[in-house]
């Protein structure tokens, strides 16, 4: 086999990762663009219900496929759960382009710090020196980041809190998918579930995202595009991709966010800010060059 067709199963994968990614930026800009501001937290189980329950259409009779997994699937539930609330919390508090940077930024970091755990390889030298510049791109954007918003380090701790979440259920997921189950059942599964664990939310909290007509227009893209579409995109890169790899090609998604963030939403970035903002993608584009991991084997 020549190296071009080794590689190419990598490179889809790769892509299809980066494409969900894209899809996910574009989450807080929606969210924000409710008029009048929506409930985070009802919101987020919408979303987490009517995004699943797609996913398990999809799936069809392949979700028989995680009966089998109850540990990696339970874990997952709950970790998407927290990841869903604790993003559109911390969206609402401090703003889209600071959540999403800060949310993505220290997934890579919780990523490693598992993949220790299981024992993956150690990376090359050129990843720590990466991860002192994750620090320092999340510390400069949150401390002096911003002309005209608001930074609330109570909004910080929610996204690192979101960004830890998500390196958990992604490790979940491919723990899951590498015991066979396929991805769509896997990731309609976990979402699924995390809306029904969160539903009780519904009884409690403001459905005031039904209440204009661009409410439910934010709605169906949070459901359909920025999950559905999303994860099943996602959800096949990581059947080819290890977890690592995956957390670290979503830097697509703090670039999206934040281009939207700036060009939509007016949230302006001092040049402190800008500064961040380069170290911090700079960061994470390096650490996703040197982190020592072989890739998973590759299933038709």
């Amino acid at each position: 086999m020549s190296t071009e067709k080794a590689l190419r199963p990598h490179f889809s994968a790769s892509l299809l990762v980066i494409v969900g990614a894209s899809l996910f930026g574009t989450t807080g800009t929606a969210v924000s663009r409710v008029p009048g501001g929506a409930d985070p937290w009802s919101t987020g189980s919408l979303r987490l219900l009517i995004g699943g329950f797609v996913l398990t259409l999809v799936a069809g009779r392949r979700m028989k496929s995680v009966r089998a997994l109850p540990a990696p699937m339970l874990a997952g539930v709950v970790l998407v759960a927290v990841y869903q609330l604790a993003f559109f919390w911390a969206v609402s508090d401090t703003g889209v382009a600071v959540s999403t940077l800060t949310a993505i930024g220290v997934s890579p970091l919780v990523s490693r710090l598992i993949g220790i755990v299981r024992r993956r390889p150690t990376p090359r030298p050129w990843w720590f020196l990466s991860t002192i510049l994750l620090l320092i791109g999340l510390t400069t954007l949150v401390v002096g980041g911003y002309a005209e918003v608001d930074v609330r380090i109570g909004g910080v701790i929610v996204a690192l809190l979101a960004g830890s979440a998500f390196a958990g259920y992604t490790e979940c997921a491919s723990v899951a998918i590498d015991a066979g189950a396929h991805p769509d059942a896997v990731l309609g599964g976990v979402f699924f579930g995390a809306g029904i664990l969160t539903a009780p939310l519904l009884a409690i909290r403001p459905l005031d995202v039904f209440e204009t007509r661009t409410g439910v227009l934010v709605l169906c893209h949070l459901s359909l595009a920025t999950l559905a579409i999303a994860y099943m995109a996602f959800g096949r890169g990581l059947r080819r991709l290890p977890p690592t790899s995956v957390t670290l090609l979503t830097t697509a998604e703090p670039l999206v966010a934040t281009v939207l963030a700036v060009s939509v939403l007016d949230e302006r970035l001092s040049v402190v800010g800008w500064f961040g903002a380069v170290v911090l993608m700079g960061g994470l584009v390096a650490v996703a060059t040197t982190t020592g991991e072989t890739n998973a084997t590759v299933r038709p």
